[in-house]
């Protein structure tokens, strides 16, 4: 069976079983003036950046039912971004491989259904999740809230869902409020559109004892080379002669990598090793690879950060560092976080590689101005 048709028979299969597991009505007027206990929100896209992007639409579940207890269930690369929220009371993370895996499901469905959710918010972004549908229906809440399936070329939201919320596809706005409008759609809100992530006491330990193992007590500035997307990709080796060049000016580089990042990685250091004398090669230190919180910590704690367009940015965003942004074929209106310590710099015509070292090194070098933290 190829891709299209296996796609068609998941959509009539799935539409068949949304209408044999419908879900009572419900109005926006009367949802807004329930009085849940437990309400388990449902997102389990595997975008780091837009989890971050999605944690107002938490607070503002938060903000209309202070008294519930507030459950998320997200996939594992999302634990970090949002295991320390204050909105939430509990996460619970679900791995797709589970599917396979009979006994750890069960034991998942368990977790679900032992919290014994009043309503379960299933939340969109730019893809309709069939995971976070049947996880919401799984846990066995008897309302279930969500956006509409339609645009995404799914027919079970009007049958499955007891109240459907507006969707779009393709962000329109920014990417917070993209988030946040099937929400706002139907009265749920908040004024605070400020990104969060918290990092434990134990992930700022880590944190400051790599910054004495790498740093010292030294101010240090942090880059990242790497993206989840190879099309917002900066050249490595261009990051590489910034590198250099904070290095020449006295500064401690201290660079992060993730799990993606090995090809990359390996061409910024084979460009460091052919640009800088053993003096400055010793003050550009690379960090090891860490769990989002430890690197939220290190990011709190640096002089300036440096990044292309992807999920560092926007954590970079939520905990205030004075950040610069380097954006090619995305909208930097849509995905610059809003807070104003992030700093976007356009390539022109789109084309990251039109971007000049001299041009972001200005740029990077005149961070100071800003005042970090703010939004």
């Amino acid at each position: 069976m190829n891709l299209q048709l296996r796609k068609r028979f998941k959509m009539t299969v799935a539409g068949w079983f949304s209408r044999c597991l419908r879900r009572p009505k419900l109005t926006a007027t009367a949802l807004r003036g329930s009085n849940p206990d437990r309400i388990l929100i449902v997102r389990q896209h595997n975008q780091m950046g837009d989890m971050v992007c999605a944690t107002p639409a938490l607070r503002a579940i938060r903000e209309t039912f202070p008294r519930a207890k507030l459950a998320l269930g997200c996939a594992p690369l999302n634990w970090g971004v949002v295991r320390h929220n204050p909105d939430l009371d509990l996460v619970l993370v679900f791995d797709k491989k589970t599917w396979t895996q009979p006994t750890s499901f069960w034991r998942f469905i368990r977790k679900l259904r032992t919290f014994d959710p009043d309503m379960a918010f299933v939340l969109n972004s730019v893809s309709f999740s069939m995971t976070s549908a049947g996880l919401a229906v799984a846990s066995g809440a008897p309302f279930i809230i969500g956006g509409d399936s339609r645009p995404f070329g799914w027919d079970i939201s009007r049958h499955l869902y007891s109240l459907e919320m507006p969707t779009r596809p393709k962000p329109d706005q920014h990417a917070v409020r993209h988030s946040m409008a099937p929400l706002s759609a139907i009265g749920i809100t908040t004024e605070n559109l400020a990104t969060v992530v918290v990092p434990s006491s134990d992930e700022r330990q880590q944190a400051v004892e790599i910054m004495t193992r790498l740093a010292g007590e030294e101010p240090f500035w942090l880059l990242h080379p790497g993206a989840g997307k190879k099309e917002n990709l900066w050249p490595a080796d261009r990051f590489a002669t910034i590198a250099v060049r904070t290095a020449a000016n006295g500064y401690r580089v201290v660079v992060l990598q993730g799990p993606a990042d090995l090809e990359v990685m390996g061409k910024f250091w084979t460009a460091v090793d052919n640009e800088a004398d053993r003096n400055y090669r010793s003050r550009i230190l690379q960090a090891p690879l860490l769990p989002v919180g430890v690197c939220a910590a290190l990011l709190a704690a640096a002089d300036r950060f440096l990044c292309n367009d992807t999920g560092l940015m926007h954590v970079a965003g939520a905990v205030g560092v004075s950040t610069l942004a380097l954006f090619g074929p995305t909208d930097p209106h849509i995905w610059k976080p809003l807070a104003t310590n992030v700093v976007g710099l356009v390539a022109p015509g789109g084309c990251l590689s039109s971007l000049s070292s001299e041009e972001v090194w200005e740029a990077w070098l005149g961070l100071s101005a800003h005042q970090a933290g703010s939004s």
